[in-house]
């Protein structure tokens, strides 16, 4: 997931960051954080980025406790 873009920032960067606002901005402190949602935002912006859903799912785990949320894992649903 290290694909650089034209300007210069990774494809992990951009999906970092919008990740961060989805968790940021959507969920409240102590909120849950949709995986589902969190995977469709970033397909719905980045279509054409090669980032595969588990790889998505790892940075959520990740991201999410560090902002005080906890993670839905709703993908099946």
């Amino acid at each position: 997931m290290n694909v650089r873009t034209t300007n210069g920032r990774t494809v992990e960067d951009l999906v970092e960051d919008l990740v961060k606002e989805v968790i940021i901005e959507a969920a409240p402190y102590g909120g849950i954080v949709s995986v589902k949602a969190t995977i469709a935002a970033v397909r719905e912006e980045g279509p054409h980025w090669e980032v595969t859903d588990c790889d998505l799912i790892e940075f959520i785990v990740e991201a999410a406790p560090a902002f005080g949320r906890a993670v839905a894992f709703d993908v099946r649903e």
